[in-house]
């Protein structure tokens, strides 16, 4: 048995998704409606990750995944269901015919901001895909801070999951120059 997954955030990079749901299959892209992205979801590092907010006449595309579903419980830990986000079950994109499964923020900062690397991720991914050239603009535009810890675990996996898809460095799609 499978399921579907929405990723809006940096689980779009294939590699990063992979590394933590090695079944994960794209079936295509979506476009979450009624919803804006945001990176106000605190996190325990200190900075911003993505997370939807509701808001009418927004839109946000995403990319849609099948995942085995002996591997949720692995997605739930990996994006802190319980410690700040909550998983929607009954989440509906357009692009499927079925709901979806897809992590909300529970904790909000909107003072937050994410970190460099955690944000080229996700334009990292948003590219990969195709994503509306206005959302990829979006995202470059997004305030970020620099994070000062190299050898964070975190920051290593998503730059080591950049490297698979080509980006040598990471700087360059914040830059515009990807």
């Amino acid at each position: 048995m499978t399921f579907l997954y929405f990723a809006y955030g940096s689980n779009m990079l294939p590699a990063r998704l992979l590394g933590r749901c090695p079944s994960a299959k794209v079936v295509g892209t979506g476009v979450a409606r009624a919803w804006s992205l945001a990176f106000s979801k605190a996190s325990k590092d200190g900075s911003g990750k993505a997370t939807l907010v509701a808001e009418p006449n927004s839109a946000v595309p995403g990319v849609i995944f099948e995942i085995d579903l002996a591997e949720r419980e692995l997605l739930d830990r990996y994006e802190g269901v319980g410690s700040g986000y909550r998983r929607d079950d009954a989440f509906a994109v357009e692009g499927v015919t079925v709901p979806t499964s897809s992590y909300l923020g529970t904790s909000l900062d909107h003072t937050q901001r994410p970190f460099d690397w955690y944000l080229a991720t996700v334009v990292a991914g948003a590219e990969y895909h195709g994503l509306d050239t206005a959302h990829v603009a979006a995202l470059r535009g997004t305030r970020f801070v620099a994070d000062t810890e190299l050898g964070r675990r975190t920051r290593v996996e998503a730059i080591d999951a950049m490297r698979e898809h080509g980006i040598q460095d990471y700087r360059t799609l914040l830059e515009g120059l990807g």
